[in-house]
């Protein structure tokens, strides 16, 4: 066998090793650290503010970015809260808590993302109250710091109990319903005007007895959901709602506004009279999963009351009973959601879950009324129970394809011209088919608490010039 001598020129032997030496020893710059670097980081805010938090619940999640501008890597020496262990401020840094992050790497270009939130202790403070804390890095020996912004708010918390009878409510402190709670039989709770009342997933406020809720056109009830971040502001099914039950009577809720519930008001409190269960006025009720009002063989007057976007009606008359609905407004037009449930839904039957059927008469009185939506038909009737029906409705704006309410002062299929319902404004612009058509019935206010004209408008807010 013949050995051919292969003979490598030096220099091309020099320029392999030191290519391979480049191979296998060079960083790419971003990767390289900068401890020269005196720029510090950039954030993706100055301030992490949280709205008001309820003390002992705990905040939502808030993000922060921390940006490496320079091409290299920096290494974060530090990042801690201000208060230290006594913060009522909470981190993760990349995931994991601020005390494994120290010398934390941010490759060139890079960020890492804090994770923030808050529990805030009770302080028995009526008011709110200010709970700040910052964030403190130290990259190259530049000390930056984020600003912590929230606000606390003692409150008064409710859940998995039956109330003391002639229980009252004043508007010092909210409360917070984290479950549900009972008005028994023969018992009254009595809410003050201004009180606010946040409830959880799993509440409801049950009424067996009696519910007497008297705000005023300054001082409004509130009852919505516990999550007040902006982003939990205006969705639906937050919470469960009010719940009448058999053998309530009674009832009066005025200048209430209901929000983000399942279901607004339920009142299934059959009887053999016509006395009003419940009487509701000036009150809003608006951004429901189900249903904003939803009565069954009951007694309701409701006056001056705004009831606007359900995913299914906003009010529901089941199985007969007697109803009175005057200067109100009923507005669904589906705007984050699809709609098939007409808006205002009347029925004298229902077939209950082991098919048999209640049946019973209805009186059903309109007046000066707006029933509106983005379908066909938003005034639906059926009346397949044959039972006794008086229908008096005059004066009203209503979508429908039913022929027999052109009459008496209705008007049929005219867009009311809201200003702006996507933003749950329902007061009439210039041009509304609804001025000075109602009838003169003797409901000097409207919902806003302004004088009503000689010949009023049709729904529940005065169109003032």
């Amino acid at each position: 066998m013949i050995f051919k001598q292969i003979i490598i020129n030096p220099v091309s032997y020099l320029i392999l090793l030191f290519t391979l030496i480049a191979i296998f020893n060079c960083t790419p710059e971003e990767e390289t650290i900068d401890f020269e670097y005196m720029g510090g980081l950039e954030f993706s805010t100055d301030t992490v503010l949280f709205d008001t938090v309820f003390t002992s619940v705990g905040s939502t999640t808030k993000r922060l970015r921390a940006f490496n501008p320079s091409q290299k890597a920096l290494k974060v020496s530090d990042i801690s809260l201000g208060g230290g262990n006594t913060s009522s401020y909470r981190l993760l840094v990349n995931g994991t808590e601020p005390n494994n992050s120290e010398d934390l790497l941010i490759l060139g270009k890079d960020s890492i993302l804090i994770l923030v939130d808050v529990l805030i202790d009770p302080q028995d403070e009526d008011s709110p109250y200010l709970v700040n804390d910052s964030i403190i890095f130290t990259t190259n020996g530049i000390s930056q710091n984020v600003k912590l912004v929230a606000w606390g708010q003692d409150a008064i918390y409710l859940g998995n109990e039956i109330l003391p009878c002639n229980t009252s409510w004043t508007n010092e402190r909210p409360y917070v319903l984290y479950n549900s709670v009972l008005v028994d039989s023969l018992c009254l709770l009595s809410i003050e005007k201004g009180t606010r009342i946040f409830a959880s997933k799993s509440a409801n406020l049950y009424v067996k007895g009696t519910l007497i809720a008297r705000g005023t056109v300054d001082d409004r009830i509130l009852f919505r959901n516990e999550r007040l971040d902006f982003s939990y502001e205006n969705i639906p099914g937050q919470w469960g709602g009010i719940f009448f039950l058999e053998g309530s009577h009674g009832n009066i809720m005025n200048f209430t506004t209901i929000r983000n519930a399942e279901i607004g008001i339920r009142l299934g409190s059959p009887d053999n009279d016509t006395i009003p269960d419940l009487i509701l006025k000036n009150s809003i009720i608006e951004n429901m999963s189900n249903s904003g009002i939803l009565s069954f063989t009951s007694d309701l007057y409701v006056e001056n009351t705004l009831v606007n976007n359900c995913v299914d009606f906003t009010c529901g008359n089941i199985a007969g009973g007697n109803y009175v609905y005057k200067h109100c407004t009923f507005g669904n037009y589906g705007f984050n959601f699809i709609r098939q449930s007409p808006s205002f839904y009347v029925t004298d039957n229902i077939t209950l879950d082991d098919n048999s059927s209640i049946v019973n008469d209805i009186f059903l009185q309109i007046q000066n009324t707006i029933i509106d939506g983005n379908l066909e038909d938003e005034l639906l009737f059926d009346l397949s129970g044959e039972a006794d029906v008086i229908l008096a409705i005059n004066n009203n704006i209503i979508k429908s394809t039913i022929s027999e309410l052109d009459t008496l002062g209705n008007i049929l299929n005219e867009d009311p011209k809201f200003i702006d319902p996507a933003r749950y404004n329902y007061r009439l612009d210039t041009l509304s088919p609804a001025k000075d058509k109602g009838a003169p019935i003797g409901i000097e206010i409207d919902l806003d608490g302004s004088q009503r004209g000689d010949m009023p408008d049709i729904g529940a807010y005065e169109r003032i010039e």
